[in-house]
């Protein structure tokens, strides 16, 4: 067994933490539609692939025209995102599998539940961990269901 200095020892704590940020720095970004956090998030060259019908978005623009499409599905969303793993493949770049459930609210108020995997690339370059790839599966979309989300109370 190889034995890891502790500077490489912390750099991987530290690695841990900022790809920790980018997994929830996404459902922010999504559900409090911040365009500018979401897009700091990805690398210019970037995929994040969304099979189904919502579409393969490569490239920062594209991704930016994600947060469109994903406007016209949805009125809002809450992801919570679960069971988060990353492995290392060198020190600049390391691979994630993570699952989210969301609660999204349609146009006319009706609400679906979505169950997902996110199989992530993450990279870190210049200093920087952010997505490489993300390829979200969708388990399920529950049909609209008319249940009125109250205000909290």
């Amino acid at each position: 067994m190889t034995q890891r200095s502790i500077e490489a020892r912390l750099d991987e704590v530290e690695s841990r933490t900022a790809i920790a940020a980018l997994v929830a720095g996404y459902c922010e970004g999504v559900d409090h539609a911040n365009v500018e956090l979401f897009l700091r998030l990805w690398h210019e060259d970037a995929s994040y692939l969304i099979p189904g019908g919502r579409g393969d978005f490569v490239g920062i623009d594209r991704i930016r025209e994600s947060q469109d499409v994903i406007g016209r599905a949805w009125a809002s969303t809450k992801h919570w995102t679960t069971n988060h793993t990353v492995t290392f493949d060198d020190p600049d770049r390391a691979t994630g599998r993570s699952d989210a459930f969301a609660i999204c609210e349609h146009h006319d108020g009706r609400v679906s539940l979505v169950s997902a995997t996110y199989d992530d690339q993450y990279e870190r370059r210049d200093g920087t961990w952010r997505f490489a790839k993300r390829l979200v599966t969708r388990w399920f979309v529950s049909d609209g269901q008319d249940i009125k989300l109250l205000e909290p109370f």
